[in-house]
């Protein structure tokens, strides 16, 4: 998770725009626990993981949406059911709650 802080920092000093993703919150068996963060650039690189698999692909689909369209932060969360776990090879089965939140300036008490 370090890394994820030092590229927020990093993306906050050349005043990029980016999304921080953060598992908030699961119940069940999940392929992550709650803190777990990924940031994505404004490019579509990241740093960071969620778990891996759909899951991550959609949140880091949905944040390259909110970089693109100026979108506030959302909360989501996801049943990794069987019907999912089937598509993706999971073995969990619980359900994992995120916020994505845009970063789009610097702090202003930053400075």
């Amino acid at each position: 998770m370090e890394s994820v802080f030092k590229a927020a920092v990093q993306e906050l000093d050349d005043k990029n725009p980016m999304v921080v993703a953060t598992v908030v919150r699961t119940s069940g068996s999940t392929p992550q626990k709650s803190g777990a963060k990924l940031l994505v650039r404004e490019d579509g690189s990241g740093v960071g993981t969620l778990g891996g698999g759909c899951v991550e692909g959609d949140i880091w689909f949905a944040a390259q949406e909110l970089l693109k369209r100026g979108g506030d932060a959302e909360l989501r969360d996801y049943q990794l059911n069987e019907d999912l776990a089937a598509q993706d090879g999971l073995v969990c089965g619980g359900t994992m709650y995120f916020l994505i939140d845009p970063v789009r300036e610097s702090d202003p008490y930053r400075d």
